[in-house]
């Protein structure tokens, strides 16, 4: 059986000049039992798009949904949508969300998105969570929750390992798109407290997603750290782990679950840190990554990898070999078809 599908968000307000690369690998993976009706039709109009095609849907996937009371209009489109979730059954759509995160990283309409997470988590026929922290989310928030929840870890795209060899320019970089929930402004003023900012070479690179954010980040990295605010593209983020001892992640733990971000820097065979939340405790438990749970326990970890004692490349390579998108894709497969 094909199912057709709507994906939400395919839209033409993503003007940003920051591409998620998430949506077009989890419809390439899926394509061979999966018809996407709007794949090659972005909106303009939001959720409603979706009465365009709700007469031959059969799945709704949905992608950050939970952000919808902050778009044009959001409070009506957010009105619909419960409105949809609710006619389900009538309409014959089955509803299949994916928990990014446990909250949205903006704080705005903060009534109107726990409205909507208790609705989603509450009539969702089929819940996808990368991280194992999300099926105890779930289950918080709506008891029986969880017997919907299907886990997976963040699938992968391996990269080569390169072939070439860089001297260590950074004890440690940062990269990905630079925003304040990633917790990087609060590291810094942690490094600047305990005045040990001069003593790591770190790099900061990622387009900042606010002027404003930019300026805060350069005004407390000082003259002692690098930032690149720009994109950085696959050739440029191998050569950038390549230079590096460590890639850090500063997350907040508020909110994240899963993080493409740590998957791409495992693709290249990066030795990652990140906070001891969501999918990176998952990594950590597994001993793929080292995790800490609060800045004090960085200066240590580097410490050690500097020694090589946080490496391990069989566990990482095995990881990277069952985690799949193909992998997750059968996977999936079958916890649709019992929806």
């Amino acid at each position: 059986m094909k199912y057709n599908a709507y994906l939400y968000p395919i839209t033409n307000r993503l003007k940003t000049g920051i591409y998620n690369p998430y949506l077009d690998n989890f419809m390439q993976s899926t394509q061979s039992y999966v018809n996407y009706l709007n794949q090659h039709y972005p909106s303009d109009t939001g959720i409603f798009n979706l009465l365009k095609y709700i007469h031959k849907t059969d799945v709704l996937f949905l992608n950050w949904i939970e952000n919808l009371p902050e778009k044009k209009g959001g409070l009506i489109q957010t009105l619909f949508f419960l409105l949809v979730l609710r006619m389900k059954k009538v309409l014959g759509v089955k509803v299949v969300w994916t928990l990014h995160n446990k909250v949205s990283h903006s704080k705005g309409k903060l009534f109107l998105k726990k409205w909507l997470f208790a609705s989603l988590i509450k009539r969702s026929d089929l819940i996808i969570t990368h991280a194992r922290e999300g099926i105890r989310f779930a289950e918080q928030w709506h008891q029986g929750a969880s017997s919907r929840v299907f886990y997976f870890p963040h699938p992968v795209v391996p990269e080569q390992e390169p072939e070439f060899t860089i001297d260590q320019e950074y004890d440690v970089i940062i990269w990905g798109t630079l925003a304040p929930y990633k917790g990087i402004d609060a590291f810094l003023e942690f490094l600047q407290q305990n005045n040990t900012l001069a003593g790591y070479r770190i790099l900061i690179a990622g387009k900042a997603t606010s002027p404003d954010f930019y300026q805060k980040i350069k005004r407390l990295a000082g003259d002692t750290v690098k930032i690149k605010n720009q994109f950085i593209d696959k050739q440029e983020l191998a050569r950038l782990i390549q230079s590096s001892n460590a890639v850090l992640f500063t997350y907040a733990g508020g909110s994240v679950l899963s993080s493409g971000a740590l998957i791409d820097s495992l693709a290249y065979r990066a030795r990652v840190i990140g906070p001891n939340v969501g999918a990176f405790a998952d990594l950590g438990e597994e001993e793929i990554i080292d995790t800490y749970k609060d800045f004090s326990e960085i200066p240590d970890i580097l410490d050690n990898l500097k020694n090589d004692k946080a490496s391990n490349p069989e566990k990482m390579d095995a990881f990277l070999r069952n985690h799949t998108w193909q992998k997750f894709a059968r996977s999936f497969k079958k916890a649709l078809s019992n929806v």
